[in-house]
């Protein structure tokens, strides 16, 4: 707790100051062995004793040459003494008391995550992620390397485990054996690779969603363990074409999705084995009419279903795809068995 504490900084200094003091103690020793002639216990006895300047009796007479040395062996360790009382006070005044326990308490509240999101890195495309799942209510916690876009997520207010994500152990930080999905957001592909491979290894149950730069990396993350992955390329060209071809609809969806006025939304809830729609169809379900949201599509054992015909039957694990506003499908998904995917 302490060392995540004080931070690696301090750690670093820590082990800067105890190399100092061993140098110290050790060309103490080695030098009353050399002019003195001594053992080595009784040597080191001796620079202790000196070094820590509580007094001592002569166990053995000292040399003229031996006197000077042990002169030479006070100065030195009283001044490694206040190079290290200085630099500690000096770190100590540029230390924010609030970041320390404010990095300490993030800690807390990442180790804490079950049923979480984790996006790896917090550049355009991550941060784009992030601010959707807020806007959602979706726990989520970051992983980034690079200084900056690190503090960028801290001014935001973001969960952050600051390190590499192709690391085991960040993703360990960052809690990913417990956590529902991952998305890989970095702009290097294979990295992302790398990540689905290892996030798969932690938890095989895991999401994996992941961002590909190039066309050759899809069956390659694919194969890693990713369930979708996505081109920012691919689907800006999309978007581009659409909005020449398709203004209004392009239009309509950024307006309906996008816009906080409207507060629609689009959400897959799973149909409970206690839900009150299993073994009813879609007409009797009067979906629309009761909750308000509109069921757009339905997932039956991994197959798709789009456009619902009126007679179609649900049973429990169908996974309705909806569009409505947010207190409507919080309805639907009360009637459902309240569980969202």
């Amino acid at each position: 707790m302490f060392s995540n504490l004080i931070g690696n900084k301090l750690q670093s200094k820590l082990i800067r100051y105890l190399a100092l003091l061993a140098i110290v103690v050790g060309g103490g020793t080695l030098g009353y062995c050399l002019i003195e002639n001594w053992r080595p216990f009784d040597a080191l006895y001796m620079t202790i004793t000196t070094l820590s300047t509580v007094g001592f009796g002569e166990t053995h007479p000292l040399h003229t040459k031996g006197r000077l040395f042990t002169i030479l062996l006070i100065l030195s360790g009283v001044g490694t003494l206040l190079y290290i009382l200085s630099d500690t006070a000096q770190l100590i005044a540029e230390t924010d008391p609030r970041e320390l326990f404010g990095r300490r308490r993030m800690k807390d509240k990442i180790e804490k995550l079950s049923g979480h999101q984790i996006v790896c890195g917090f550049g355009r495309t991550g941060e784009e992620v992030a601010k959707q799942l807020r806007s959602t209510g979706v726990p989520f916690v970051v992983i980034e390397l690079d200084p900056g876009h690190c503090q960028r997520a801290k001014d935001e207010g973001v969960l952050l485990v600051q390190g590499d994500a192709t690391e085991d152990h960040v993703l360990q930080q960052a809690q990913v054996q417990n956590a529902k999905g991952i998305v890989c957001a970095l702009s290097d592909d294979a990295a992302n690779t790398f990540i689905a491979l290892s996030a798969k290894e932690f938890n095989e149950n895991i999401k994996i969603v992941c961002r590909a730069a190039n066309p050759g990396s899809e069956s390659k993350m694919m194969r890693a363990g990713a369930d979708n992955v996505i081109s920012p390329y691919i689907i800006a060209g999309r978007r581009m074409a659409s909005a020449v071809t398709h203004p209004l609809v392009l239009e309509f969806l950024d307006v309906a999705m996008h816009n906080p006025a409207f507060d629609l939304r689009m959400e897959q809830i799973v149909i409970s084995l206690h839900s009150n729609l299993i073994a009813k169809s879609m007409r009797d379900a009067n979906i629309k009419q009761s909750v308000g949201a509109m069921v757009l599509a339905v997932n039956k054992k991994g197959q798709l279903i789009t456009n619902p015909r009126p007679d179609l039957v649900f049973e429990g694990g169908d996974i309705l795809i909806a569009l409505g506003a947010e207190d409507e499908l919080a309805k639907l998904a009360e009637l459902a068995g309240a569980k969202k995917t």
